[in-house]
């Protein structure tokens, strides 16, 4: 699953094992194993560069739609966040927003180049950018964190949170 995540999760982004080793912390052998049953079952498109062997997801294939939603729904950004932000004490609710928001609702589009998240509470604002690090880091992608209070999030007096709560939000925390 982390290496289908990996792979599935970046689309357009070519990767060589050793990074996907990496990034797994999967034994290279396994990974190289993996990596050619998947090219073989086509759902993996691949090539080599001298010695480096780079391979990417096959959006050709006709199952990449349904899995590619299956593993943003399983291992993307909401379950990461969530588990790096549910420990944090002051946090009320935390929601995904933006780009990431939508393509889990399902709306077609690119994928996003960024992480956009709101924290509702009075949470310490290191641990909560802390949090965001470490899961960006696992991501690959920058995590944007924004912190409002209960009182701001209820409040609705700002155009900004009146906007937030008009498009889609996907609850982490």
């Amino acid at each position: 699953m982390r290496l289908l995540g990996q792979l599935f999760l970046h689309p357009d982004r070519e990767q060589t094992i050793a990074e996907l080793e990496a990034v797994t912390s999967i034994p290279q052998q396994t990974v190289s194993r993996e990596v050619d049953r998947l090219v073989q079952a086509g759902l993996l498109d691949d090539r080599r560069q001298g010695r480096m062997h780079l391979v990417k997801p096959n959006t050709a294939n006709p199952y990449y739609p349904e899995l590619s939603g299956l593993l943003l729904k399983a291992l993307g950004p909401r379950s990461v966040l969530a588990e790096r932000l549910e420990p944090i004490a002051g946090i009320d609710e935390a929601y995904l927003f933006g780009s990431w928001a939508r393509r889990y609702e399902g709306e077609p589009g690119p994928p996003p180049g960024d992480i956009d998240v709101v924290v509702i509470g009075e949470p310490d604002i290191d641990e909560v950018y802390e949090a965001c690090r470490e899961a960006g880091a696992v991501l690959g992608q920058e995590v944007n964190p924004v912190i409002l209070t209960a009182g701001e999030w209820r409040g609705r007096r700002s155009g900004f949170v009146r906007e937030l709560r008009a498009g889609p939000l996907v609850r982490v925390a």
